[in-house]
């Protein structure tokens, strides 16, 4: 029995970056709300998305609240973190099962 993906997964829906990287910090940006500080502040703590997936299995909705924002790409983190808000969305976008979700 194959899983169903929460997001779809046509061509062109995100873009492409010059490396990995680059284009996991994209796919992030692609959420609502998420934005470039909040998008290299998880990289900086899951580098792949598998890290990332299971980091919020293992640590519920709320695994991101905590972290704190970057205040820019070389990793300098700000007084601010990402929040529950942007954490439960998240956890919602990557763990889902639901085929019809139509969250980002």
């Amino acid at each position: 029995m194959a899983r169903e993906s929460t997001f779809c997964m046509e061509s062109g829906q995100v873009k492409s970056g010059k490396d990995a990287e680059d284009t996991y910090v994209n796919m992030l940006l692609a959420n609502v709300r998420v934005t470039a500080p909040i998008a290299y502040s998880i990289v900086a703590k899951y580098p792949n998305v598998p890290s990332l997936v299971r980091g919020l299995g293992d640590k519920g909705p709320l695994a991101l609240e905590h972290l704190k924002k970057s205040a820019n790409r070389d990793g300098s983190m700000a007084d601010r973190n990402i929040g529950q808000a942007i954490s439960r969305r998240l956890y919602k976008v990557f763990t889902d099962l639901d085929p019809l979700s139509t969250d980002i």
